[in-house]
């Protein structure tokens, strides 16, 4: 069973921020439903400028830029349409759905770190131009919370929305996605990488000081049942994390199969999670299976005497581990 972490994929759905454009202030009672939103005919380059205006002040703060992508583009448009056409303002529509699920109706992958900015200016009339863009820049950036958004790490691409109504005003939307940053790391801690030789190891002293503090012996790394844990791991271009290749045991190498009285199986994921196999994503997953009841009995069972391992790593944000626990006869 795997356990799909959603990690940092909602977006910021607490109001912040006063002012002319009201950054996320709602006035839906002071407001008709319109008939039909109307987009910008020059929303290409008001896009452009609007990521021009992003990147410079990540640039600021030594963030690596961000590039248009066409998916956030269309999760962004649709979403300051639906505010605009059913006369709400927030991060969920009425329905329930999130900035994730717009990214992923759109096309997106669920393990990509997502998120969103809204903008309403109920006083500002067509057109639209460069200067409302910057200004709505401005709003979001004086919001911690939205400016947290556009100066988070592990983006790497950008979309933007905007639709008005010389009665209804404006809405602006804003989204990010990107592979995200690992998810067991503090705040200031730098991601150790590790190489693939180094992954085992670590994660058996990991694992091992845990059953030291329960009175349970160490296992022994295992490359035998590591092989097995390679073997099941889902295809990396799928998007799916349903484990292949059958069998534990029909996994491990031929003459190794008669050492092992057993074999249990434990498994999980995590999106937005980032690029790289970290020390930090062995400690998390550490703590989801501890957290797990059932997993935390096969991972402490004190008759466990091998451990394999593997950690996929998707490159896009999508992280899967696999530990398989061996019963020596």
């Amino acid at each position: 069973m795997f356990d799909a972490v959603r990690i940092h994929m909602a977006g910021i759905r607490r109001a912040a921020g006063r002012g002319r454009l009201a950054v996320a202030m709602v006035a839906a009672a002071l407001v008709a439903v319109p008939a039909a939103a109307q987009t910008p005919n020059d929303l290409d380059q008001l896009r452009q400028r609007a990521l021009e205006l992003v990147n410079a002040a990540r640039q600021q703060h030594g963030l690596s830029p961000l590039r248009l992508g066409d998916t956030l583009n269309e999760a962004a448009q649709r979403h300051a349409d639906d505010m605009f056409k059913r006369n709400y303002y927030a991060h969920a529509s009425p329905e329930g759905n999130d900035v994730q699920d717009r990214y992923i109706a759109a096309g997106g992958s669920r393990w990509r770190l997502v998120a969103e900015n809204i903008a309403r200016c109920a006083g500002c009339r067509p057109p639209a131009t460069t200067g409302t863009v910057e200004q709505l820049q401005q709003g979001w950036m004086n919001s911690p919370h939205h400016r947290e958004n556009i100066l988070r790490e592990g983006l790497d691409r950008f979309g933007y929305g905007l639709v008005h109504d010389r009665e209804q005003g404006l809405y602006g939307v804003q989204t990010f996605a990107g592979p995200g940053t690992p998810r067991g790391s503090a705040p200031d801690e730098t991601p150790e990488v590790l190489a693939e030789d180094e992954v085992l190891p670590r994660m058996a002293e990991l694992i091992n000081s845990a059953r030291k503090a329960k009175g349970a012996p160490p296992l022994q790394p295992s490359s035998a049942l590591s092989e097995a844990a390679v073997a099941m791991m889902p295809p990396k271009s799928s998007d799916g994390i349903d484990l292949t290749g059958g069998d534990a045991f029909e996994n491990v190498p031929a003459d190794q199969r008669r050492s092992f009285r057993s074999i249990g199986v434990i498994a999980g994921a995590c999106g937005g999670c980032g690029r790289e196999p970290t020390v930090a994503d062995l400690r998390a997953f550490r703590r989801q299976w501890l957290d797990n009841p059932q997993y935390q009995q096969r991972l402490l069972d004190p008759d466990r005497t091998d451990l394999g391992f593997a950690l996929q790593v998707d490159g896009r944000g999508r992280k899967v581990a696999l530990a398989v626990l061996g019963t020596r006869r």
